[in-house]
């Protein structure tokens, strides 16, 4: 009985000197007490933000044209190569392998299980579209299994569409380069 009765005094003394302790220091600091709330809750329901317009593009065309095909290849090994093989016949890895990817039809290659969203997108691997899926996979092809974040340098992604081009047996021909800041030609010019 002595063990409890001197438990239950420890307890109550603490609770007294915590209580004696917040009196003291509210007598010695004066609370500052804001005019108005710090952070204001609105009671109306919030608006639906209007989705972003999807930046424009560049045509890959130009960047193509000046292409370096070796300093492609070296950005494709640091970073590709722990997903992918590219050599002919080559197995696929957490992605698939990438022999032949320009020209190929989307969501194709056997023996690999593709996301509902790149079977789904149809067409074959045009320049424009590796352009586009090496800018931002996750924006070009919603539901992408592909983790990459994606390479924001043109001309970047122009090397490694550069070396990519080259794996492959007959690659499609590169797309010509509209001159910049010429208007194309409109019909046949009047005679005078």
């Amino acid at each position: 009985m002595v063990n409890f009765n001197t438990a239950a005094g420890c307890f109550l003394a603490s609770a007294l000197f915590a209580m004696v302790v917040g009196k003291v220091s509210n007598a010695l600091v004066e609370p500052h007490h804001l005019e108005k709330p710090a952070i204001a809750v609105s009671e109306a329901a919030p608006e639906a933000a209007a989705p972003a317009a999807p930046a424009e593009v560049p045509p890959i065309a130009p960047m193509l044209a000046k292409a370096n095909v070796d300093h492609g290849k070296q950005l494709y090994q640091k970073i590709c190569t722990a997903c992918h093989t590219d050599d002919k016949g080559g197995a696929n890895k957490v992605g698939p392998n990438l022999w032949d990817i320009v020209g190929r039809k989307k969501g194709s290659h056997p023996g690999f299980s593709y996301s509902s969203g790149m079977e789904a997108k149809g067409g074959e691997w045009t320049y424009e579209d590796l352009n586009h899926w090496l800018l931002k996979p996750s924006a070009f092809i919603k539901g992408t299994k592909m983790a990459f974040a994606g390479l924001p340098k043109e001309q970047e992604r122009a090397d490694v569409i550069a070396y990519l081009r080259t794996m492959n047996d007959n690659p499609p021909p590169l797309p010509e380069a509209k001159p910049e800041g010429k208007p194309e030609p409109q019909g046949q010019p009047e005679k005078k």
